[in-house]
This record gives structure tokens, C-alpha cells and sequence, in this order.
């Protein structure tokens, strides 16, 4: 499922698409039964840091939680991922009973580990809110509800977003800045643009 063994403390950028002629999410109600499925599964086991759920593909930029915090429950590694299983099998029998289906819904899936710098990862953060205009979806991401990008504008404390960075000042004002910016470079799906030469 994943390139990278998921580990305590470390940081993934995840992205998964479903079959090229295939929409992974058609109807509104749809994304929110991914996002219901994702609170039960995986937001015991993480810090969300962003995501953006679009019709073919989503993003997630999280950090899995250190071990001493959840080591009374998911105390190996492989409950990590059994955790993010669990979510994609409901989300495909969610997707399938309600369309009909006999196709598998996800096809792609890319994970890579990100580096644990607060400038990379609000880099990244910008990027993937980017992402429903960079496709054409919409002409300003910021009118996409289904991304993190109106937790970070409105200071959400209710949503699933980790509060170490929605509150952290500095690293909200760098977010809402590159937002601002001209797009950030994309590079093929998954990867991210963090696979360029950085300095910092």
C-alpha cells in the first residue's frame, strides 16, 4: 500500500487516486463519508497537518503520532497501517453498495516520508490546498470545501487539523502567504514539489 513504512513521529505526504475513468468521489455526501471514516480510523493514530479531496485523487500531509502517546492502543507498526486499511476498505464498501460497483475505487498510491521542517512542511501545506485550481476545478482553491484550507483561514479549533501548526502564528502566516503566492511548481502526482533542491 504504502512506498514507505509508516513509523512513530514521522511525517507522510499520502496520495491516492482511483481507475483514470473512474471519480473516487461523484456527490458531496461522498467526501464527507471519507472525512467521517477518517476521523474513526486514523485521527486517533495522527496529527493531520492538511488535505484536499478531490473527484480523482486526495491528498493527506500528516504526522504519525509518537509512540508514547498511543502505544496503549496501536503499540506495533503494522496496527499503523492496519489503521489506514481499515479506512480505505470502509470507504470502498461505502463507494461501492452506494454505486453499484464490482471495480476496486483506488488505484494509484504514493507515500513518501517529509522531512520534519516547520518551512518545508507549510510548503507543502500551500501545494496541496492549491491543488483544485492547479486541476482546474474550481478558479480560487480557496472556494473548494472539501481541502483543510478554511481551517487554517478561520483558525478552526474544531477541526481535525493538528493544533501545533493551525495556532502556531508564524507558521499559519507563512501558509496563508504561499497561498497567496504564484502556484508552486507541480511535479508528477504524489510527489509533491518538495523533491526539488532546497536550501532550507
Amino acid at each position: 500500500m504504502f512506498q514507505d513504512k509508516l513509523s512513530f513521529g514521522r511525517c507522510y505526504h499520502i496520495y491516492f487516486s482511483g481507475d483514470p475513468k473512474q471519480a473516487i468521489f461523484r456527490l458531496e455526501e461522498d467526501y464527507y463519508s471519507f472525512l467521517d471514516q477518517f476521523r474513526i480510523y486514523v485521527n486517533p493514530i495522527v496529527h493531520l497537518y492538511a488535505y484536499c479531496l478531490l473527484p480523482t485523487h486526495f491528498h493527506l500531509l500528516l504526522r504519525i503520532k509518537d509512540k508514547i502517546d498511543i502505544e496503549y492502543v496501536y503499540s506495533q507498526q503494522e496496527m499503523l497501517l492496519m489503521q489506514f486499511s481499515n479506512l480505505f476498505d470502509a470507504y470502498t464498501r461505502y463507494f461501492k453498495q452506494r454505486y453499484q460497483l464490482t471495480d476496486r475505487v483506488f488505484n494509484g498510491r504514493v507515500s513518501r516520508q517529509v522531512p520534519r521542517r516547520n518551512k518545508l512542511i507549510c510548503d507543502l501545506i500551500a501545494y496541496i490546498h492549491q491543488n483544485p485550481q492547479i486541476h482546474g476545478i474550481v478558479s480560487d482553491f480557496r472556494n473548494w470545501p472539501f481541502s483543510s484550507c478554511f481551517a487554517y483561514l478561520r483558525q478552526d479549533r474544531r477541526s481535525m487539523i493538528a493544533k501545533e501548526l493551525l495556532l502556531d502564528p508564524e507558521c499559519r502566516q507563512r501558509i496563508l502567504n504561499l497561498q497567496n503566492a504564484p502556484r508552486l511548481q507541480v511535479m508528477e502526482p504524489g510527489m509533491g514539489f518538495y523533491r526539488r533542491n532546497r536550501k532550507d
